[in-house]
């Protein structure tokens, strides 16, 4: 859980649509105000952060508390009366026992708090000291800008991620089928050229895209993720097994039937088209943890249809044009081509269309 530590701030419209925004992210917001405690619960009534008087805590009873004691009022408290810079600080430190904390202020009082939280926020508009003392400064006093910087922020991380599920799942997926083919007594289903033409040019075209993904409808509704937790969970590293199992499976089938048909030469051809289609497929996976990819198609990635018709254009290139004799590829009938390539793009988005529908049921769900 995080929680957003602010003070007098904000009760402006937009204020009280951020608040409910980021409580549904899963952060809890505590407001103090040095002002009365009727002024403080008309405030939050304000807000829409509090129900009742009893959700409103009067600092000056602090003295009296034990850290224990205060952590629990604090963890039932939304708005803090008759707040002192000391009472600021000594809430923010039994809060930091357990969560992350952000704090938000403008003046010289607020400057031991800036300075303790995990991060500070400073107005714009307040005191020097104050700016110095924060991590970040807001421009504009605007609380909605907090809320719209942790949504980018999310974005981002989850665009990290994305690369992430592309890159290893893909790349696992050529090792398998690689491995796969030896232990069965195979030849090598990818000569050497095709592996480094799938890495640089497949991988790169389709993997800068997805970096500049629009955030999923859901990004907001997540719970945070905890500063220790690793990049990529247990959900992500269970799909990029599935993917990498897939890849093997259908590419080294379709080596192995088009070889025993044609020849080791064309059935290579076709485990390079089969694998390149998959890595495609997989791009299309990627753009979302949770959403279809049927939803996602409905969001627009400029970048991505770039990054996909490059791609195209290129490994079409290579498979009909000029760069045949480079890459060691055997003439193929566009068929055959078009038949591998509809059946490895299909088996790819099934596969991960099941993963994300257990996912929509048993974590999406589970956190709302």
């Amino acid at each position: 859980r995080r929680t957003g530590f602010a003070t007098r701030h904000q009760t402006r419209r937009s204020a009280r649509a951020a608040s409910a925004t980021a409580r549904r992210a899963g952060v809890s917001l505590l407001k103090c105000y040095g002002d009365h405690r009727e002024t403080a619960y008309a405030i939050g009534l304000k807000l829409g952060l509090i129900d009742s008087r009893d959700q409103v805590f009067d600092s000056r009873l602090m003295g009296d508390m034990s850290d224990d004691e205060l952590a629990l009022a604090a963890h039932n408290a939304r708005v803090f009366s008759r707040v002192t810079p000391e009472n600021k600080f000594r809430i923010l430190q039994v809060l930091k026992l357990k969560e992350v904390t952000a704090m938000t202020g403008d003046g010289v009082n607020d400057v031991p708090a800036l300075a303790g939280a995990h991060v500070g926020v400073a107005m714009g508009s307040g005191s020097q000291i104050a700016k110095d003392a924060g991590d970040i400064i807001l421009l504009n006093d605007d609380f909605a800008g907090i809320v719209r910087a942790m949504r980018e922020g999310r974005i981002i991380f989850a665009n990290i991620r994305r690369m992430l599920f592309y890159l290893l799942s893909t790349n696992i997926g050529e090792v398998l089928t690689t491995i796969a083919a030896l232990i069965v007594g195979l030849p090598m289903p990818l000569a050497p050229v095709q592996i480094l033409w799938i890495n640089l040019v497949t991988d790169t075209t389709m993997v800068i895209p997805l970096g500049l993904e629009p955030g999923e409808k859901t990004v907001m509704k997540q719970k945070p993720v905890s500063p220790d937790a690793p990049i990529l969970g247990k959900y992500m590293i269970s799909r990029i097994i599935l993917v990498a199992v897939v890849m093997c499976v259908v590419g080294l089938s379709l080596y192995a039937y088009f070889s025993a048909q044609y020849g080791t030469a064309y059935g290579q051809t076709i485990a390079f088209v089969a694998l390149v289609v998959i890595q495609w497929a997989n791009a299309f996976n990627a753009r979302s943890t949770f959403e279809s990819v049927f939803t996602r198609l409905k969001v627009w990635n400029g970048a991505f249809w770039i990054g996909l018709t490059i791609s195209v254009i290129l490994q079409w290139v290579a498979l009909f044009g000029p760069l045949q004799g480079l890459l060691h590829v055997h003439p193929v009938a566009i068929g055959d081509v078009f038949i591998v390539s509809v059946i490895a793009f299909v088996a790819a988005i099934v596969a991960v269309e099941i993963h994300k529908y257990f996912g929509r049921k048993l974590i999406l769900n589970a956190a709302e």
